[in-house]
Formats: C-alpha cells, structure tokens, sequence
C-alpha cells in the first residue's frame, strides 16, 4: 500500500533560483517584474542546521508511536525559503455586549415520576458596562501572526515551522544564504542540491486579514475568560467584542526548509523541517494493519464482555461487532492522509478565492522591513509586563488587606484595593453578589452562610460606593 520513493530532481514552476546580484533600482524579487515585496524590506532566516541533523528529525517524527509507519527511504530533501509575512501592532478592544451565565439548581415537578427533581439550569444577565483593553500582538509571542505568503504548498502543515525564537535570527536578504556545506561524505543527491527561493504570491493586505481574524479570535477567548472571572459566571453568550488595530506593522520574512516528499496512494504527501529550529510540520501515515489488529481484538472482548450485541445470535455480533468496526476503521486509517490532503485543497481554493478581493498592493508605509534586535525588546517587553501583571494580580489580596486603609474589611471583602475606582467597586459587587445570592442555595446551612455573605457585601458596598461615606470611612474608619 505504502510507496516510497527518491524525488531527486523535483522542482517546481514557481521556484526561482537566485538571480544574479541586484543593482539598487532593482526594487523587486520575483519572476515577475512588479511582483512581490521591496528587496530593501526583505529579511531571511539562515539555514542552520545541517542536513544530516534534519535527516534525523524526519526519521523521528515518522517513527513516533507504535501506530506510525517508519519512513526511511525519502530520498534527498528540497531545500527552499518559504515567504512569510510577520504582522505586528498595538490592539485596542472593547466588550461591548456579553451576557454571564450562572449555573444554578432549580426543583422541578416530574410528572413520570410523580416526584419533585433537581435539575441544573443557566441564569443569564448583561454586563453592566463595556470593558476596554489596550494590548500588543508580536510575532515572536503568537504564531498566528506569522502568515505563510504563498498558496504552493498547504498553510497548514508550514504554519507549524512558525515560532518565536527563528524569528531573532533574520537577517538582510543577500546572495550568500543560498550558499550550503558541500556534504562531500554524502551521496551525490544531496551533494548536488540546489537551495531556492519560493516567490510571494500573497498580498499583505491577504496577510493583515488572516492576522486580524486571528487577533478577533484570541480577544474573544480572553474577553470570554474576564467575564466568568470577573462576574463569577459559569460560561458566557451574545458576546461582541470590537477590536482596533494600530501601529500595523508587515514584514516579509523568508523561512529556511528542508521539504521532504513521499508518495503514498497516488498522492504527494511533504514535510516540511524547519532549517533553523527544526520544527516540524507534515502527515503521518499510519500503520493500517496494526490499527486492524488492535480493533479487533478490543471489539472482539468488548463484545465477548457484554454478551454480544443483542441480535442474529453468535454470527451477528462476529459481523457487526468486530468485522464491520475493524473494516471500518481499517480504512479510515488508511485513506486518512488522502481525505486529509482533500480537505486542505478545499480550503485552499476557498483562501485564494478570498484574496481575490483585497486589495492588491505589494508595498505601503506599514510593509517595513523586520527588525530583529527591535522585536527582541518589544518581545522582553512584552513577557515583563506579562510577569508583572500575574504578579499584581497575584498580590491584589494582600495590598488590599492594610490594616490602615481598611481598618472594617470592606475592601477585603469586595476583593479590591483601596484605590480602586467606583467602575471597579461596582463590577465587583455585582460579581460577588452573583456568586453568593441566598437564593443559589438550597441547602439550609448554605443557604444561611450565602445570606450573611451577601449581607457583608451589601454593607461594605453601601458605604465604598458613596463618595462621602467612602471618603469619612478612609480617613476615620467609621461608616
């Protein structure tokens, strides 16, 4: 079933060996005058691991679990700069709707049973009020930002060659990285390999589309868990959050790869391994007859167990219970890669279709040139002020607890800090008055405990939301 064989000389239409070295009012590096990004914006990441390192790393990744099929005889690997765009900027959201749901028990009549029934159910209720963030989206820290900026091969096995630390290593486009080690010990095939630059064939205008839909996506999941945290919800609905982006900033980037192919069931299935860091991004194939034999023996106890399937006696459930399951999943296993590689053309089709409408530029004052030693200190930035914020919020408790500026407790007991605004006062009582309303218990003792909870949040709420009372309360401590 499994063919594997040696492409040594494959090559492609759209690859483009080196051309000669560019004189300064050559502007472009393409087969096609006009096409492609400003060679003075271009940036490359040099090959440097060695192809015997990366003939290692392609053994292991399809030799990885008992159910893999063992690929040794590849043949010689392509050599090749991948385009990338690499999107940063600054992110302004707001939540401006949500509602937070609270799973709450309710009692309920059941008519079959004749009998009264706890059942769980949802209480939702709107945010008070929008929210607002200011965050900054870097390549180095979200891979997402790094978009593959060609439709040769499929974007998702090369987006796995994207991680932050390849990225500190570009360096200005030049000839020279097209020189490799002459592997003389090596056979002739990859003494004879040739390395080659893929043309970008995806706008920056496609490439800011895919970076903001990501963007959408990641503000909505962390909107998503400031809601539950802040209001004590179980889960969230009707959520919009708006997102603007500033200080946009799109570098063209090449990316080192060793691009290895097998063929299997007529089909061209690659991995892809990353020249500089050695991630991987590719299909396995998976060992059919392995998977077969394993199938059969679970359904056959299983069945065996449960005392067969309840029908056409000893032979039916031999058929239905461990023949047509093994069958089944037998070729699943099989035709996987091929239904795989379908899907990902469809996909594929649908993205060029995309592009087609964007606008169609290839430089603009926000394609600037990658600036790796920039990157690195907004990169160090950026985890600083990450670090700093889980430790504030860490310590919020404790800051909260001065024994000066809270001499009742109040501010303890609503979770905040002395000086906090009135917006936070009120986001944090209605959080807690959610989670702790008497009538979300049912249980007596419980019931009590939430009852004076919630009495103690009231008080301490009365006074912190009165601007007068507040300010008596921090002076004196009386209120």
């Amino acid at each position: 079933m499994l063919q594997v064989f040696c492409k040594q000389k494959w090559t492609c239409r759209k690859s483009i060996a080196l051309p000669l070295p560019l004189p300064l009012p050559m502007r472009r590096l393409s087969n096609t005058v006009g096409h492609g990004p400003r060679m003075d914006k271009l940036k490359v990441i040099p090959f440097s691991q060695d192809i015997r390192t990366a003939e290692k790393t392609f053994e292991s990744y399809h030799k990885h679990g008992f159910f893999s099929v063992p690929v040794s005889r590849a043949g010689a690997p392509e050599e090749v700069f991948l385009p990338f765009w690499v999107v940063s900027c600054k992110v302004q959201s707001q939540i401006e709707q949500a509602q937070v749901g609270r799973s709450v028990t309710r009692t309920y009549y059941n008519p079959a049973t004749k009998k009264h029934e706890m059942r769980w159910d949802t209480e939702w209720a709107w945010i008070p009020q929008p929210h607002s963030f200011s965050r900054e989206y870097l390549p180095s820290a979200h891979s997402g930002l790094q978009v593959y900026a060609s439709q040769k091969y499929r974007r998702g096995f090369v987006s796995n060659l994207c991680t932050g630390t390849c990225l500190q290593n570009a360096i200005a486009f030049s000839p020279s990285v097209l020189d490799r080690p002459t592997y003389s010990d090596l056979d002739l095939e990859y003494r004879e390999i040739q390395r080659k630059v893929d043309p970008y064939t995806v706008y920056p205008t496609t490439a800011l589309r895919f970076a903001k839909s990501y963007i959408q996506s990641k503000e909505e999941a962390l909107a998503d868990d400031f809601l539950r945290t802040t209001y004590s919800g179980d889960q969230t609905r009707l959520l919009k959050v708006k997102i603007t982006l500033l200080d946009v900033q799109v570098s063209p980037v090449y990316y080192p790869a060793y691009v290895y192919t097998i063929r299997y069931l007529g089909r061209h299935l690659r991995t892809f391994i990353s020249g500089n860091d050695l991630s991987v991004g590719g299909l396995r194939i998976y060992n059919w007859e392995r998977v077969a034999a394993v199938t059969a023996l679970s359904t056959a106890t299983i069945t065996t167990a449960s005392g067969g399937i309840g029908w056409g006696g000893l032979s039916g459930s031999f058929w239905a219970g461990v023949i047509l399951p093994t069958v089944v999943i037998s070729l699943l296993t099989m035709y996987y890669p091929v239904m795989s590689l379908r899907a990902r053309d469809a996909i594929r089709q649908h993205e060029i279709k995309l592009q087609s409408r964007d606008q169609k530029l290839w430089d603009d004052d926000w394609v600037r040139a990658f600036d790796a030693f920039e990157e690195q200190q907004r990169f160090n930035n950026w985890k600083t002020e990450q670090t700093y914020q889980e430790a504030e919020s860490a310590n919020s408790w404790t800051r909260g607890r001065s024994p000066n500026k809270d001499p009742k407790g109040y501010y303890r007991t609503l979770g905040i800090k002395p000086n906090a605004t009135k917006a936070d006062i009120q986001g944090a009582f209605r959080g807690l008055a959610m989670k702790h309303h008497p009538d979300r218990y049912t249980n007596a003792d419980e019931k009590a405990k939430a009852n004076q909870k919630f009495q103690e949040l009231n008080a301490a709420y009365s006074v912190l939301r009165d601007v007068k009372r507040r300010k008596i309360y921090d002076e004196t401590g009386s209120g």
